[in-house]
């Protein structure tokens, strides 16, 4: 029966497949046979068990099979069939497709045009639809058709047109999403992204800036870097520089222009996406440009702190201060381009490298004009770029010009700059600075000078004393410094004690030439009106009154002025004249007439020999300079001037005070001093003024009786004086500044110096008070002194920084320890019962020609310390011994200078105790040392006995010490050997040291 079924399904095949269905027949012709073979096998059998079996097992199997090859029939028959519909639906597909592709691609071009981000997968969807509609179309244009059915089978042809409907619809599924979106809302690309670097090559100022502050943001213990200085002088560009090169090292970078107006929310919402990342560890820096005060980064949303070291914040603001209040670890100053390097910053601006001799001319000219700041550099380089020279000239003119004339090409940079000026607070600090415009272009201001300007002129709401105005005036400088609108001067004249530097005179400071520019942009638009000439090589000053009427402040000076108007110019505003450093020798009688409000008055540094008469009209006068007029010599005329609080007399040909300068009684300041004819002082005239609280007087020759006068001056705080006989001097319990001693130049590196100079001393209570307060004490030519200690102080002596002695010959030590039982010092509260120590805070020591002098201090030597002491220098003291005990010398921890000379009899420098052991050598040995000097310079001269150094058997080491210089000491050839190879390693690891051997 089963082999009939097959024989019927067979010939039903057979008979109703064309001759292209031949590989179909031979596929179940093959069936056939397997089918057939399984059955005889049964058949022969020879088991009837196993036969029944076989035939029940081959029944089902064969069963099986014919039911799947039906299927398989059927399905292969049905690809035949419906091979047109198959073909016709992939068609329909195709057309889908394609149209899904079409919406697709109208949505990728919307989000292109918004500069949107295409999600990820959408090109490559696009990709394959391609592929799959164009496979689509060259079938159902017939060409694969043709093929199906002149080559292929239709069943193959039907087949793949199934498969291929298949992967299009599946294609589809996977593209719906793409037609409502494609895209993500674009990113806007990051500061980063968009800076282009500067060329940086060749302007060495900003190129050494910019390593600097990369070097702090790679410092893993800083966290808060600041970049400050003026306005326009590339403090962003830096910061930008610092963001691009360092951004692949960051997981982020935010740049954030904060402003005058801070808007906490705005930064608040910039940082919050990189506050997240923060938190999570990953590393971002965080620009803050522009910052005018202090921001508490936490109200902003910037963790920070030692939890948050991965957070940099990169700071820039035109002050230091706010810097400083930000708690930035480093601050970077960005300086002015030197002009070498301006010149070629304009020339990159201008693109030019070749220039035409005159034009070059011109063009240096202006870029010295922009002050080395780079914006206002890039911003003239740019108007002038491709122009003719014409224009350029006229450029140059215009930035030459006054402020008053046309600023065309200084306006951008003065905007810029008096933002600066704008932000201050202090109304003190915007008037001084103000008032800094007054003098020349780069010329030096001095603090004193300004402070009595100021002062004259009221501005500073009355403070109690002129000393402290100064400390108002130092703080409102500062403030101006910070913001770089001032700038500290570079003082070539220093003094040196103990490696200590200090200026001779006053603080002095300086204006940027722009900020100049701008100061007196200001002056001119305002109401406080100045008019400045200072420094402009006048000759002359010949003004139109009906032009000058309205200034409130006139500067003239430091110019060759010899001459003046021969009339009274009509001034009645003016509270200012500055005329001082000019050659004038005769001021009109009626000069001053037409100037009833003056207040300050300037005049000194010309050859003026008499003052005129309208000078007694200025009834509102504060303050009057005539300092350095050498052939002034008559001032009883000053004695009308009855608001005068400052009188500046100095290096003038004055003989005598007159008593007039009695009637003076607003007098808070008198300078007399260096005035080398100076030899009388009228009785009773020091005792009217009674509300001086600074004086200087110096005199050469005369009587000086009027110094008992100086105990009426209740309110003295600062004396400077130099006359020959000080026993006159009373106590004076104000001072809180002195120098006081014999005619002569003196060095003032101190606050508090006194000298004393004369064969035999009166030590008066008065004077005994003065030595206790010094902190240099200058004693020479004193017969009757046997030590310091405790000959001239009987409370100790803690103010004491600097000693020097000279030419006193019964001086045979400093201290006399076994008279110190009743010395107190202030070492503990209250009075001592134990001694403490002597000479900590001694700075400096220098001795010379002390004949007698055998040692620094007798023995116990337990109350001396030189903890603070940095340099000694002793010279021709024949019996000098040694200098310190090795326990003394173990505290020598600031010294840095020894400096001997001309000691016939030292033996050694430092002792080991009291011994005077001889032939001793430093051991150099490479392990521990029990002994470290910190000494930077050793210099021995002419020392015939010196045999050591250091006398003892300890192993000393001198890591600091850089020049050594030992001549004519034939005893200490051995030593002298060891401490150069001690020198040489020291070479070998820092570099340049200076070592000479005599």
């Amino acid at each position: 029966m089963l082999y009939n079924k097959l024989i019927i399904t067979h010939y039903f095949l057979y008979s109703n497949l064309s001759s292209s269905l031949l590989s179909l027949f031979s596929f179940e012709l093959s069936l056939f046979n397997i089918l057939y073979a399984l059955n005889y096998f049964s058949i022969q059998n020879p088991n009837n068990h196993r036969k029944r079996m076989n035939e029940a097992a081959s029944s089902v199997v064969v069963g099986k099979v014919v039911d799947l090859v039906c299927g398989v029939a059927k399905k292969e028959i049905s690809y035949v069939c419906n091979c047109s519909e198959n073909v016709e639906k992939y068609k329909n597909e195709a057309d889908k497709l394609s149209s899904m592709k079409g919406r697709v691609q109208q949505q990728i071009d919307l989000a292109k045009s918004k500069g949107e981000v295409l999600l990820e997968g959408v090109e490559e969807w696009m990709k394959k639809a391609d592929g799959y509609t164009s496979k689509a179309t060259q079938f159902t244009n017939g060409e694969d058709q043709e093929k199906c059915f002149h080559v292929c089978t239709l069943r193959r042809c039907s087949k793949t047109a199934i498969k291929k409907t298949f992967y299009l619809q599946q294609h589809q599924e996977a593209g719906k999403s793409f037609e409502t979106c494609v895209s993500l809302p674009a990113q806007a690309p990051g500061f980063t992204d968009l800076y282009q670097r500067k060329n940086l090559e060749d302007i060495h100022t900003q190129k050494s800036t910019l390593k600097k502050i990369i070097r702090a943001i790679e410092d893993d213990t800083i966290q808060i870097v600041g970049i400050n200085g003026l306005g326009g002088v590339g403090k962003t560009t830096l910061a930008s520089e610092v963001a691009k090169e360092k951004k692949n090292e960051f997981a982020a970078v935010v740049f954030i222009t904060v402003t005058q107006t801070v808007d906490a929310k705005i930064i608040q919402e910039k940082v919050r996406v990189a506050a997240s990342r923060i938190m999570n560890g990953e590393k971002v820096l965080i620009v803050l440009d522009d910052v005018w005060e202090e921001l508490k980064l936490e109200e902003l949303g910037i963790p920070c702190g030692s939890e948050y070291m991965n957070c940099k914040i990169l700071l820039t603001s035109r002050s230091r201060d706010v810097c400083a209040a930000m708690n930035a670890q480093k601050n970077i100053s960005v300086n002015p381009l030197q002009e070498k390097e301006a010149w070629t910053l304009f020339e990159r601006v201008v693109g030019k490298s070749e220039w035409d001799v005159t034009l070059k001319e011109v063009a240096l000219k202006i870029v010295k004009e922009c002050g080395g700041l780079p914006l206002f550099i890039q911003a003239l380089g740019k108007a002038l770029k491709d122009k003719e020279i014409r224009m350029w000239e006229v450029a140059l003119r215009r930035l030459q010009a006054p402020v008053d004339g046309d600023v065309t090409y200084k306006k951008e940079g003065i905007l810029q700059l008096k933002l600066s000026y704008d932000h201050l607070e202090d109304e003190v600090a915007k008037s001084c600075f103000l008032l800094c415009s007054m003098f020349p272009e780069d010329g030096n201001i001095g603090l004193k000078t300004l402070t009595h300007y100021g002062l004259a002129l009221g501005i500073f709401n009355n403070p109690d004393s002129i000393h402290d105005t100064k400390d108002i005036v130092q703080l409102a400088v500062e403030s101006l410094k910070s913001s770089f609108l001032l700038s500290p001067v570079d003082i070539n004249i220093y003094s040196l004690v103990g490696f200590r530097l200090q200026q001779q005179e006053e603080e002095l400071f300086k204006m940027h030439d722009l900020v100049r520019d701008m100061a007196l942009f200001i002056t001119f638009k305002g109401d406080d009106k100045f008019l400045v000439k200072s420094g402009k090589g006048l000759r002359e000053w010949q003004p139109r009154s009906d032009v000058i009427k309205s200034y409130k402040k006139i500067s003239l000076m430091e110019n060759k002025i010899c001459k003046l108007p021969n009339y009274e110019p009509d001034l009645p505003h003016l509270d200012t004249f500055l005329i001082q450093m000019n050659e004038l020798s005769i001021v009109p009688d009626e000069f001053f007439r037409g100037m009833k409000e003056l207040k300050v008055l300037d005049m000194r540094g010309n050859n003026i020999s008499s003052l005129p008469q309208s000078l007694t009209q200025l009834t509102m006068l504060r303050l009057l300079d005539l300092s350095d007029n050498m052939s002034l010599s008559e001032i009883s005329l000053l004695g009308g001037l009855s608001c005068l609080e400052i009188l500046k007399l100095r290096r003038t040909g004055i003989i005598n005070i007159p008593e007039e300068i009695g009637r003076l009684t607003n007098l808070r300041l008198l300078d007399i001093y260096s005035c080398g004819d100076l030899s009388y002082v009228t009785p009773g005239v020091l005792s009217k003024l009674t509300r001086l609280e600074e004086l200087y007087v110096q005199l050469m020759t005369g009587d000086c009786n009027f110094l008992t006068e100086l105990s009426e001056l209740t309110l003295l705080k600062i004396l400077h004086l130099r006359v020959w006989e000080l026993h006159y001097i009373p106590k004076i319990e104000t001072l809180i500044e002195f120098d006081i001693g014999p005619p002569g130049c003196a060095l003032r590196l101190y606050k508090r110096c006194l000298e004393f100079s004369g064969y035999k001393c009166s030590w008066t209570v008065p004077i005994r008070k003065l030595i206790q307060l010094s902190e240099l004490l200058t004693l020479s030519y004193i017969e009757d002194l046997d030590n310091i200690l405790p000959d001239l102080y009987q409370e100790g002596f803690d103010e004491l920084r600097y000693i020097s002695l000279s030419y006193c010959e019964n001086v045979r030590s400093l201290v006399k320890t076994c008279d110190l039982d009743g010395i107190q010092t202030s070492n503990e509260s209250g009075p001592m019962k134990t001694k403490g120590k002597f000479f900590s805070y001694l700075e400096g020591i220098k001795l010379h020609r002390l004949n007698s002098l055998e040692l620094l201090w007798d023995n116990p030597h337990q109350y001396i310390s030189f903890c603070n002491l940095r340099s000694i220098k002793i010279t021709d003291c024949p019996s000098l011994l040694k200098l310190f005990p090795i326990s003394v010398a173990q505290g020598l921890v600031n010294l840095k200078l020894i400096e001997i000379m001309d000691c016939e009899s030292l033996v050694n420098v430092i002792s080991d105790g009291d011994e005077q052991t001889t032939g001793s050598e430093i051991e150099l040995v490479k392990q521990d040392t029990n002994i470290v000097f910190s000494f930077d310079h050793i210099k021995l001269y002419y020392l015939p006995k010196l045999e050591n150094f250091y006398s003892g058997p300890s192993i000393v080491k001198y890591p600091s010490l850089k020049s050594l210089l030992v001549s004519n000491c034939p005893s200490m050839t051995r030593e002298s050997v060891a401490l150069m190879i001690i020198l040489q390693e020291n070479m070998r690891r820092k570099g340049n040291f200076t070592m000479t051997e005599g």
